[in-house]
């Protein structure tokens, strides 16, 4: 899974849950001040367009409790559920009403609504509000299994698409594609407290491929994080600053402004993430051949490359701070006549057997590599040689109990760093001196290079 930035992880959970609760708050104003008091401006605030109807604002204020709550941990967060089926519920009825003809008697059940038309009864939320209700419903909370886990990911970014459609349609002076799509109208604040609830659903799936490529701690996520805002907006801004404004008195052709700057927009986000996601795949390659080029390929260990890098590191910083540093060197005893007897292949399971051994044994910080054919090293920073010479011995009494075709031992030589150790190559030196010892006294033993010199 990609490594993604804490930092703005955290804001958007915040974010969801201040969404949620501005929503949430909006619709409590429209359905108190606005239909309770029957203030028309808060129902309606730009008066050649359409009201939020009560069911649209219970909906929307269902989706905004359903979109804080889920971001709360506990049992609360449970009820998140029961809020986006009423809003799912909602919209859902009234999608049935359009498509059957038929009245449900939900349309005026809250308050009387005098503003019908024969496209959209009385108190009747649009069609187009009601599949962004069902949309929103499946795409707020729900099971974050794998399969369902897309299926919100593409509720929540359909209508993401849909309600930023409809506010383009506001900016260019033609709110609604009544007229131009069979799909009726959604009043300005509707479309924006939809947006704001689609916005906060995406970012609270924390595992959906545009949230995890946008805020992926790489070259990709930074490349998105630059460009994506820049690509949303200037579409519109720019479209909306060089249009004729006679133009935009036909509805048609404020529309068609409209949807081109969507698309615009929609296209150069498109092209950003596939970019970023490009980018991704040459990092991930580049990753792993930089790991390749320093990994033994049977054992899995560091390579030679790797070893000497992170032994002049070691070594540098010991002298520097007076800081203890020590040095195994392995070898695997009769090799030859194991892999003459039984063959390669067995050879290569003594190594990849006793190799599972040493990194077993070794801490995090210290560094295991192959550096020959049935040669290895440990290198120990923060070692003396007491504790190198116990680490040793555990290795070879570990290794003498391996057993495949016969048993195997090893021959460990140790050295560890002093005041008369000029250079990593010298401690590496004394290292195999003390490996050679070991194997000339008769194998399977520790020597430290203290004594063998």
């Amino acid at each position: 899974m990609k490594r993604l930035l804490s930092g703005p992880w955290h804001g958007l959970r915040l974010f969801s849950l201040i969404a949620g609760v501005a929503v949430f708050l909006l619709a409590t104003l429209v359905l108190t001040v606005g239909w309770e008091f029957g203030v028309s401006a808060v129902r309606k605030p730009l008066a050649a367009f359409t009201p939020m109807k009560p069911n649209t604002a219970l909906g929307i204020g269902a989706l905004g409790l359903a979109l804080a709550l889920s971001r709360l941990g506990g049992p609360i967060r449970l009820l998140s559920g029961v809020f986006t089926t009423i809003a799912a519920l909602i919209g859902a009825l009234t999608l049935a009403e359009y498509a059957l003809n038929w009245d449900a008697g939900i349309d005026e059940l809250l308050f009387r609504d005098s503003t019908g038309s024969p496209s959209q009864p009385a108190g009747r939320p649009s069609s187009l509000t009601a599949v962004l209700l069902v949309l929103l419903g499946m795409g707020v909370t729900g099971s974050e299994v794998p399969g369902w886990r897309h299926v919100k990911t593409a509720c929540s970014l359909t209508a993401l698409l849909i309600t930023w459609t409809l506010l383009n349609g506001y900016l260019f002076a033609h709110a609604t594609p009544r007229g131009v799509l069979p799909i009726g109208s959604v009043a300005v604040h509707t479309a924006a407290a939809l947006f704001v609830i689609a916005l906060g659903a995406v970012a609270s799936q924390p595992n959906s491929w545009p949230v995890c490529t946008v805020f992926a701690n790489n070259v990709g996520g930074t490349v998105c994080r630059w460009l994506l805002p820049a690509a949303v907006a200037a579409p519109p801004l720019l479209g909306w600053l060089v249009c004729d404004p006679t133009i935009l008195e036909e509805p048609r052709a404020a529309f068609s402004w409209a949807l081109y700057s969507v698309f615009s927009s929609a296209g150069s986000v498109a092209l950003i993430l596939v970019l970023a996601h490009r980018i991704e795949l040459l990092d991930a390659e580049r990753t792993a051949a930089t790991v390749m080029s320093r990994h033994d390929g049977l054992t899995g260990l560091a390579n030679r490359r790797a070893f000497d890098a992170f032994l002049i590191e070691a070594f540098n910083r010991g002298r520097r701070y007076q800081r203890p540093l020590s040095l195994l060197t392995i070898d695997v005893d009769e090799f030859k006549s194991y892999n003459d007897t039984f063959g390669h292949p067995a050879g290569d399971g003594v190594l990849t057997a006793v190799a599972a051994v040493f990194s077993s044994v070794a801490r995090e910080t210290d560094l295991v590599a192959r550096i020959g054919g049935e040669e290895f090293a440990i290198v120990l920073p923060e070692t003396l040689e007491t504790g190198a010479r116990a680490l040793a011995e555990r290795i070879r009494e570990q290794v003498a109990q391996t057993c495949l075709h016969r048993c195997v031992t090893v021959s460990i030589g140790v050295a560890t760093l002093s005041s008369a150790t000029a250079t990593a190559a010298a401690l590496l030196e004394q290292s195999d001196k003390a490996l050679y010892s070991a194997k000339r006294a008769g194998r399977n033993r520790v020597v430290a290079w203290a004594k063998s010199a």
